[in-house]
Formats: C-alpha cells, structure tokens, sequence
C-alpha cells in the first residue's frame, strides 16, 4: 500500500514538471526557448540560485534551453495542460488567447522603458495577470526584452515622409503591415532567417528589430542607418502552470515571486549592457545611428494611432489604450 502511494504521488508530480515530496526538494522544471547564453535564461538561472537559497534548497528550479521542451506556442499549450511546471514566452504568444497583451502589442503604445513598467505594474497589469489566470496559468514576472526600432539601407528614416516607397520588412502581423501602409511604405512579410540576403540583395529597403539582434543577425553590416523610434515594447513573461503554482505553499508562493522579482531587475541589467554592445559594434562599423530625439515622432505616431481604432473595436479597451498612450 506505501508503495502505491508513493508511485501515485510521483506519478501526480510528474505530470506537472515537478519532482519530489514534502519531505524533500520540489523541482520546477522551467521551458526556454533561447541558448544559455542569452541574457533570459541567465536572468532565469540567477532566479533558480536565489530561490535555492531563500529556500534552503526546498524549491529547485531547473531551466531547459534551446527548446528542447518545445517552441514558444507549444510551452503555453504545455502549461496550459499543466504538463511543465513553467515556461519564458514572449508576451505576444498570447495575444489570441489574452485580451489585454492584444492592446499591449499595438504600436507607439508606451514612449519609455518607464512608461511601460509603470502600466505593467498598474491596473492594466493586474488586468493582464487576471486574464493569463483565466487560460490555466500564472504569471509569476516580466522581464526586459528591449524595444523595436527601424533600420534603413539606403537613406535614414527621420520623418513619416521618409517611409514613403521603402520596402520593409515586418513580421506576419496585419496591425505591422498596416502600419507600414499607413506610413507610406510597403510592407514585407518574410522569414526571419531570410531578412538578411534580402538586405544584402537590396530585395526590401529596411527592417525592423531589437538592438542586439540587428548586430547579431549582421543586418547592421548592411542596414547602415539605425532609426530609433521604439515602436514596440513588448516583454517577456515567465508563466507557471496554474496547477503547479496552487501545488505550493503560501509561504512558497511568496518566495518564488520575489526570486522572480529579483531575476526581472537582474534581465534588465543584463538587456541595457547588451544594448550597449550592440551601439558600440554599430558605431565602429559606420552606421548612422538617429536617437529618438531626433525623430519627427508626432508624424509617425499620429498615423499609428488611427490603427487603434481599426483593431480596438471595444470602447472600453480603446479608453484603455489612449489613456495609456496619454499617461504622463
């Protein structure tokens, strides 16, 4: 009979991406798409070793990279099913499944890296965290993952005028492509890993990305002038299966927040010294690098904002948004 306890017990666990009993460590095997190397999944294992020491060893988290537990779209269905304990996703994964990350995915939505913190920590962030609960996960934290800017060819990109005509690559989202359009340029819907030939060939005129993955993909080699308009700021999110996070105590609850909250500001870090590297390599390789400040921004967003209307149909979610767009 203690036998079939405890092979029931293990088996429950299991099916959660957990390990071990109360007497013993609780393993939290957590999903992650990027390398080890990557600023995310060090933020993450700096979170395993403060949580391993808050708890004396009682929680044990263990990331697995390079997805070797699936893509990003197949970790949330994981979770969902509470077959992994967690999962890093970036935020617009659920934008099908989550109204509000729908809003937050709209562009020139936040002007500053504050900005966007202080409505994630807000009422709209609460309202993010409600939802995501509502899909049979947890959102335990957010973490940086850096803005997007224009990168240009041929001439640098400073007013909406100078869309007009450009062929730009964007990712396969009808708010982007609208964008574009709606700046005067044509949008370009074409495979990550194919931007730079298409670059090289003069087959689109400019692109868009982090700062770190346009110095890391060479797209800055020949994309010679760095717009940086921020257009999108979008984070990532660490998510823990709702079974997963009700298995543990209180007191558990507590502790693995505030790891989490610990690993956010530690990305974070991480993220603005990768920044930095990234405009430092793009300097000394020649490219013109045009700052915000420079940047005719009220042209541009005042046509970005005529999409909300288009994609925001509910009045409610559309105060919400101009209210974030208008938050001082």
């Amino acid at each position: 009979m203690k036998s079939g306890l405890r092979d029931l017990a293990a088996a429950l666990a299991f099916a959660f991406g957990m390990t071990g009993a109360a007497s013993a460590a609780t393993t939290l095997v957590s999903a992650e798409t990027q390398k080890p190397d990557h600023p995310v999944t060090q933020a993450q294992e700096f979170m395993a070793r403060t949580l391993a020491e808050r708890t004396s060893g009682e929680l044990v988290m263990q990331i697995k990279p390079n997805s070797e537990l699936g893509n990003e779209s197949q970790v949330v269905e994981k979770l969902r099913k509470g077959e992994i304990a967690m999962g890093r996703v970036n935020l617009a994964v659920l934008a099908d499944t989550v109204p509000a990350v729908k809003l937050l995915s709209l562009p020139y939505l936040f002007r500053s890296r504050d900005h966007m913190w202080n409505v994630l920590r807000g009422d709209f962030g609460k309202r993010m965290e409600s939802e995501i609960e509502q899909t049979g996960m947890v959102a335990i934290t957010f973490f940086d993952s850096g803005t997007r800017s224009f990168y240009s060819v041929k001439k640098p990109i400073r007013t909406r005028s100078d869309f007009e005509g450009m062929r730009i690559r964007v990712q396969p989202s009808p708010v982007y492509k609208d964008l574009i359009s709606q700046l005067g340029g044509v949008p370009v819907v074409l495979a990550y890993d194919k931007v730079l030939d298409a670059l090289k060939n003069n087959e689109i005129d400019a692109a868009e990305n982090n700062l770190p993955s346009y110095v890391s993909t060479d797209h800055y080699k020949y994309a010679k002038y760095l717009s940086l308009d921020e257009h999108s700021m979008v984070p990532e999110v660490l998510l823990m299966s709702k079974k997963a996070w009700q298995s543990l105590a209180p007191q558990q609850q507590i502790v693995l927040k505030q790891s989490a909250e610990q690993a956010s500001e530690y990305m974070t870090k991480l993220w603005a010294g990768k920044e930095r590297e990234a405009l430092e390599t793009a300097r000394k390789a020649g490219v013109t690098i045009i700052p915000k400040s420079q940047l005719a921004q009220t042209g541009i967003e005042s046509f970005a904002v005529k999409l909300y209307t288009k994609y925001v149909t509910n009045d409610k979610d559309l105060e919400t948004v101009l209210k974030i767009v208008s938050a001082k």
